[in-house]
């Protein structure tokens, strides 16, 4: 082989890993904390310009530890990212995924445990450079609880190759598309909520057109409800009746109840209008 030759084998070899490296989607490594790591992924291997994508904070957790809600219930905090993007990128809010109530000795949290995405729509300007990449980053703080919590923070990046073509999935797609299924749905139209607060509880009537079996009511404000009571769950045969017990702390009347009840399994958001009956909005402190 001649040293021409040898030259243009060298070149090719070259372009072949560049190509490589456009059409992967390249990550830095995840930051690991105590009982937990958090990683910065996308659902698509590559990003076009001016079209919208998915990022997303993946939290993998130590058995029987668990992070927050937006509402973290008796404890906590959730998660907070302060985005660090190139010029022209923005991020939208978290898309919060539905919780689950997490008793810790007479408390009870809201949040997630195992494995959760905190997913994030990001929207690339218009005038991007197919052939380049981008690199999105993020300061992530948390905190993760189990009998103790602790306080944690990291520094999460991704780069993403840019190109004209329609994206292809990324290794993580198929964990985005189980996230939306956990996200709240909007209630349908025909749906019918109301609420009574009474002199202890809060009353929750959701009336979807047939029974539910099983409900279960996370409350959007903190210091609404007693979290860690349990909630009296009546089917009827037009839907749910929940009843939920004041929060010792209410200090004025909840004129909307809003927040996301699971019914049969499925998150839906509620916003249901208050009806006060009696003179006392709140609960007697003892």
């Amino acid at each position: 082989m001649t040293a021409l030759q040898l030259a243009y084998a060298r070149l090719r070899i070259i372009l072949f890993i560049f190509a490589l490296l456009l059409c992967a989607q390249i990550s830095a490594a995840p930051v690991s904390a105590p009982h937990l790591t958090v990683d910065l992924i996308a659902d698509n291997a590559a990003l076009a310009p001016g079209r919208d994508f998915q990022a997303g904070l993946k939290f993998n957790l130590e058995k029987g530890w668990h992070i927050y809600w937006i509402n973290p219930g008796d404890s906590g905090e959730p998660p907070k990212v302060q985005w660090k993007l190139p010029e022209g990128f923005q991020a939208g809010s978290i898309e919060w995924p539905a919780p689950v109530r997490l008793p810790i000795s007479r408390l009870m949290d809201y949040g997630y445990e195992d494995q959760v995405l905190l997913m994030v729509p990001i929207h690339p300007p218009a005038n991007l450079k197919p052939g380049g990449t981008a690199q999105l980053a993020a300061t992530v703080k948390w905190i993760v609880c189990r009998e103790v919590c602790i306080p944690g923070h990291g520094d999460v990046a991704l780069t993403l190759p840019v190109s004209n073509e329609t994206p292809k999935p990324s290794a993580d797609h198929d964990l985005f598309v189980k996230t939306k299924t956990s996200l709240p749905s909007p209630a349908p139209k025909n749906w019918k909520q109301s609420a009574i607060a009474q002199k202890d509880n809060l009353v929750l009537t959701i009336r979807t057109g047939r029974p539910a079996k099983s409900a279960v009511f996370f409350p959007l404000e903190a210091e609404q409800i007693e979290n860690a009571a349990p909630q009296q769950v009546h089917s009827t045969p037009t839907g749910v009746r929940i009843e939920l017990k004041k929060s010792e702390q209410l200090l004025k009347p909840v004129l909307r109840l809003q927040g996301v009840a699971v019914l049969d399994g499925k998150p839906y958001e509620i916003n249901a209008p208050v009806e006060i009956q009696g003179y006392s909005c709140c609960p007697i402190r003892k």
